[in-house]
């Protein structure tokens, strides 16, 4: 249920008390004479009304003239003229509410933009594309900037950019699309300490940029690491002497290092669609019951089986494998040294 403001109750009260003194005082002068003050009366509550309740300022107005036009055919003297002045000033009414109405329901908008602006979890800022100066910017943006909102104002945004190529890089993507969607860059703030953000921006008809900023320092050095510690174990990964297989423990395959495709002369693709067991010469004993028990029970397990190559011979291998995981679900690591080659160890690729 919507509640209504102190303020809001206290202007609808007032204009409730205003309007029935002034029809009374109306019927007082038309009962007694005075007619050519008391009109101009009707349009201080229309004023309030229409300011403080824009959306059913109309509504009010037009009432109110029915009920100035009914008093004056009840209590007026008997005159055309008095009638028509009656029916101009009906029209004068309606014509000030309709008017008023549109004013204080634009500037009723204005406000709650204002509002949604100022208390944007995103930094909103705006900037004259020619002169490069910040004409608005809310608290958050100060925020993640680092300026006080004021001294924000008198800066250009150009004294923000870490570099002249990814203000040029923005600049030419606004002119050619009118748009931005979600583009990293890098900014100064107020302590000359950098900060990554994720910018929106567009272009309005005033030659105005409105952009939109969400502070990603924090996210992309988390994702500059993750990447870091992918390329780290990838080298490892792939740089490994013995064949590297990441599978569940029913021996589903999620990765093969390029020696595991070397040696068994399976692409990693095919790979990825294949079982652990498609490729081993004993595949009903591979993590049996039994096996899978103990494996998990330990964490670890070794033993020796044969692999079968992608063209049908056969070799002996050593099996290492240890519970991990993989992407936050339970998975096995197994590595498998060729047994074949005692002394040279993995074969070479041909």
């Amino acid at each position: 249920m919507n509640t209504i403001s102190p303020n809001r109750t206290f202007t609808l009260a007032a204009t409730a008390l205003l309007t029935i003194g002034i029809i009374l005082i109306s019927i007082f002068s038309l009962k007694n004479g005075y007619i050519d003050i008391f009109p101009y009366f009707y349009i201080v509550p229309i004023l309030l009304m229409a300011w403080s309740y824009p959306r059913y300022a109309v509504y009010f107005t037009v009432g109110l003239g029915w009920v100035f036009l009914l008093l004056t055919w009840l209590y007026g003297p008997a005159d055309i003229r008095h009638y028509a002045a009656g029916v101009a000033f009906f029209y004068v009414f309606v014509s000030l509410g309709i008017v008023v109405s549109a004013l204080s329901g634009q500037a009723l908008q204005d406000r709650k933009y204002r509002e949604i602006v100022q208390n944007s979890q995103a930094g909103i800022l705006t900037f004259d594309r020619q002169s490069q100066q910040v004409l608005m910017a809310n608290a958050m943006a100060a925020a993640i900037l680092g300026f006080p909102p004021d001294d924000l104002l008198r800066r250009k945004v150009s004294d923000l950019w870490l570099d002249e190529l990814q203000e040029t890089r923005f600049m030419e993507a606004l002119v050619h699309d009118g748009k931005i969607t979600d583009m990293e860059i890098a900014l100064r703030r107020h302590d000359r300490e950098i900060i990554w953000v994720l910018v929106t921006a567009s272009v309005s008809n005033e030659d105005i940029i409105i952009c939109s900023l969400v502070e990603i320092s924090s996210s992309k050095r988390v994702r500059d690491e993750l990447i870091e510690s992918e390329l780290r174990y990838r080298t490892l990964f792939d740089g490994a002497s013995d064949a590297i297989f990441l599978h569940d423990l029913d021996g589903r395959i999620f990765e093969a290092n390029v020696i595991a495709t070397r040696y068994l002369g399976y692409s990693k693709k095919e790979f990825m669609q294949m079982n652990i067991r498609d490729f081993d010469t004993h595949p009903d004993d591979l993590f049996n019951s039994e096996i899978l028990r103990q494996f998990q029970a330990r964490g670890h397990i070794l033993f020796r089986t044969g692999q079968k190559r992608k063209d049908g011979s056969i070799i002996p291998v050593e099996f290492s494998s240890r519970i991990t995981e993989y992407f936050g679900m339970p998975a096995v690591m197994s590595t498998v040294r060729d047994l074949s080659e005692p002394e040279c160890g993995m074969p070479s690729a041909q």
